[in-house]
């Protein structure tokens, strides 16, 4: 085979490794501030950040966010630099919401089951300079 050949060859095969990288491998991934906002009338527990980009379609990904309690009517918590292993910056995050756990306490049994905020529409690409801000009310189960 000629050399030629042989350096074509590699640089396909060079070419479909890094195709294969993850969005977020090497370091690459995006680290945005998430600021989540309790506008319910009883505190809740946050669990994890929700997000979908361009790349993936449809699929979920999540990162977690501590199971931060956090009060009733208006108390505010900033995740700075939030790594988000499946976007590298500049990658476009199309969806966003949090998942979260209300207060169940006056019932006699702590926190309930995980739920999901609504959705918020996105349509920049994933920076560090960025902010993904999510306030939770009443409307949010």
């Amino acid at each position: 085979m000629s050399t030629t050949k042989q350096i074509a060859r590699c640089a396909v095969l060079a070419c479909s490794v890094i195709a294969a990288v993850p969005a977020g491998a090497a370091g690459l991934a995006c680290k945005p501030d998430v600021i989540v906002t309790n506008d319910k009338p009883a505190s809740i527990k946050v669990l994890k950040f929700k997000y979908k980009t361009k790349v993936g379609g449809e699929k979920v990904f999540t990162e977690g966010l501590d199971n931060r309690k956090l009060a009733a009517n208006g108390e505010k918590e900033t995740w700075k630099s939030q790594k988000l292993g499946n976007a590298a910056t500049g990658v476009v995050v199309t969806e966003t919401a949090i998942e979260y756990k209300n207060d169940n306490s006056g019932s006699g049994d702590g926190y309930g089951p995980p739920e999901t905020s609504k959705w918020v529409t996105r349509t920049y690409a994933c920076s560090d300079a960025h902010t993904y801000p999510h306030t939770i009310t009443s409307a949010d189960k």
